[in-house]
């Protein structure tokens, strides 16, 4: 099947959340959404207190304007 050619109901069913057939859509497409769609494995996972830290405090950072555009100091 050509992704030009994915009608609506297999786009639905393939973005349903439930296991991908790997005959339902194009091979990179259903290869994308079962890898998404897998548990992370604890290694994955060894940052992720860090990473939500750094956004929270990213996004808590003053804004300034530099140029016309605003930026967040951090």
């Amino acid at each position: 099947m050509d992704a030009d050619q994915m009608d609506q109901e297999t786009a639905e069913r393939l973005l349903g959340g439930g296991p991908v057939d790997p005959s339902a859509g194009p091979r990179p497409l259903v290869l994308l959404l079962s890898a998404v769609r897998a548990a992370p494995s604890p290694a994955e996972l060894a940052g992720e207190g860090l990473a939500v830290q750094g956004f929270r405090s990213a996004r808590l950072a003053p804004r300034r304007e530099v140029g016309g555009a605003t930026h967040r100091d951090g």
